[in-house]
């Protein structure tokens, strides 16, 4: 009696050992002499446009007593260690969700300067690092024509535009004319086809009169803008500025007999004084034919 309830005790014992052993296994695992580790799951290369705000996702297992730091690594400058932040500026700021092995790199209103390299760091021996990019680009808008059109009273003016750089489609794009919005306007005769997946947007405004003309603006909701000018002119307006601009090559005979007057007098003057008279009266033809030829052209 005594040996079988000795052996039942030595089996219970065993049974309980080993459900602590490999029952538990993550326990003994994560114990503080188990060497920390990242999670390579999360997302290491991240581009934003400005403005927007970067959440950089470390994930560091077993990390027992030891502390997270995020490091810039272009200035080698301490931005955070735990949830505390050594930097003035207010942008950055440190996250660790409670009983999560997250930390978190907050980077709020993201601006050019803050592209590049940023290290979570683990202070165990050997140090542990591991580097995540994040880029900061400028989104703008761009109409897709030059910085001032000219149309014909009548036409149709048609402007495309296109998002650039965004990391996303906008939700809308907008177009304005003078600063006053017109994807709505009554005029009639305005059309707007904004394809969000191509991030495009186009602009047509049927038979153009003069009072169309004015500075055009694309402005999608997550890009800069950009703008044109555009100028509507009457055809017989075209006709006169090009009648004014013949009659500016136009000559007057009256000026002309004047200036080879001049120039003959001038060119005499100046053979008796060089006393090389025979040469300059040969090169005089030639220099009133110059003349005419610049006048005429």
């Amino acid at each position: 009696m005594g040996i079988e309830c000795s052996l039942k005790l030595c089996l219970a014992l065993f049974t309980i050992n080993v459900s602590t052993t490999f029952g538990n296994s993550q326990l003994l695992w994560e114990s503080p002499y188990a060497q920390p580790y990242f999670d390579n799951s999360t997302r290491r290369d991240m581009t934003i446009t400005v403005g927007q705000t970067a959440n950089l996702h470390c994930k560091v297992r077993n990390l027992g007593d030891r502390a997270v730091s995020w490091i810039r690594k272009h200035d080698l400058h301490i931005i955070t260690i735990g949830i505390m932040t050594y930097t003035n500026d207010q942008r950055f700021q440190a996250i660790h969700p409670d009983g999560s092995d997250e930390w978190i790199l907050k980077v709020s209103s993201a601006q050019p300067r803050d592209s590049g390299i940023y290290e979570c760091q683990v202070s165990s021996e050997p140090k542990l690092s591991l580097p995540f990019r994040l880029t900061v680009v400028v989104a703008k808008a761009k109409i897709l024509a030059n910085n001032e059109l000219f149309f014909k009273s009548g036409s149709d003016i048609n402007l495309t535009c296109v998002s650039l750089q965004a990391t996303q489609p906008p939700s809308y794009i907008y177009w304005y004319k003078d600063g006053y919005l017109i994807n709505y306007s009554q005029r009639g005769g305005i059309n707007v086809l904004t394809e969000r997946q191509t991030r495009t947007s186009t602009l047509v405004i049927s038979r153009a009169v003069p009072p169309d003309s004015g500075n055009y603006t694309c402005f999608p909701s997550n890009t800069n803008s950009d703008s044109v000018m555009v100028h509507v002119i009457k055809s017989e307006h075209r006709a006169a500025m090009q009648h004014e601009n013949n009659a500016a090559h136009t000559s007057n005979p009256s000026r002309i007999l004047l200036l080879i007057g001049l120039l003959s007098t001038t060119i005499y003057a100046t053979t008796r004084t060089v006393g090389k008279q025979i040469e300059q009266l040969l090169v005089c033809p030639i220099v009133i034919f110059a003349c005419l030829y610049s006048i005429w052209r």
